[in-house]
């Protein structure tokens, strides 16, 4: 029996010639995440306050603390808790009148939605901008007072009143700017100035304001 011996043939050339290296992509970067839910809640994020506010509800005036606030809605205190769907008037310093539903209620917290996205820096300014001076709401209220000016005491009307200041009927004839101590029952005399007079009535300026706690008294 004959054995062929193996014969060494060469490989083409095509298997012998080592591969050029694949040119390496740069790694692509992964999509950034979507901002807009990121955005969305810093608009809706609620701003910690602690103010008055003043609620309309059927020709009615109410008080109210204000917790939280963003621009869709606000978080409030009231001892009169309207019910979740009632549609109410809602204003504070810098802010409103506008329009505003309950949408919670819970002991005397009280959740509103607004009809319309509020500018929160005006609850800030307190009249950097040009013709602008943001105002804390005023109450109406039906309350007999003494003022006591220069050593004299008379009898005054109180005829509204907020946290910075009142208007007062009955004073007489008063000079701006002249100091003056408002008193009210079940409350400690409050110091302030004349800071108007007009037709009779008087603008008293408190000073310092009045506490929250001390509003709320008087206000109910």
């Amino acid at each position: 029996m004959t054995y062929l011996a193996p014969v060494s043939t060469p490989l083409p050339t095509s298997f012998t010639t080592p591969l050029a290296a694949s040119p390496v992509s740069p790694p692509v970067a992964a999509p950034a995440a979507p901002r807009v839910v990121t955005e969305r809640r810093e608009d809706e994020r609620y701003r910690r306050v602690l103010a008055t506010g003043k609620l309309m509800l059927d020709d009615c005036e109410m008080f109210c603390f204000v917790r939280d606030l963003s621009v869709g809605g606000a978080k409030i205190e009231t001892l009169t808790v309207p019910m979740i769907g009632q549609r109410l008037t809602f204003e504070m310093r810098g802010l409103g009148p506008c329009f505003a539903r309950v949408v919670w209620n819970r002991g005397f917290l009280v959740g509103l939605a607004f009809d319309e996205p509020q500018d929160l820096a005006k609850v800030a300014d307190r009249g950097t901008r040009q013709g602008y001076c943001a105002r804390a709401p005023r109450f109406a209220t039906n309350r007999l007072a003494q003022l006591r000016v220069a050593g004299a005491t008379v009898a005054i009307e109180l005829i509204d009143l907020s946290a910075g200041g009142a208007r007062l009927r009955g004073a007489g004839v008063l000079k701006v700017d002249t100091a003056a101590c408002l008193i009210l029952d079940g409350i400690a005399p409050r110091a302030g100035y004349i800071r108007w007079a007009r037709d009779g009535d008087v603008g008293f300026k408190f000073t310092p304001i009045l506490d929250l706690p001390t509003l709320m008294q008087i206000l109910t």
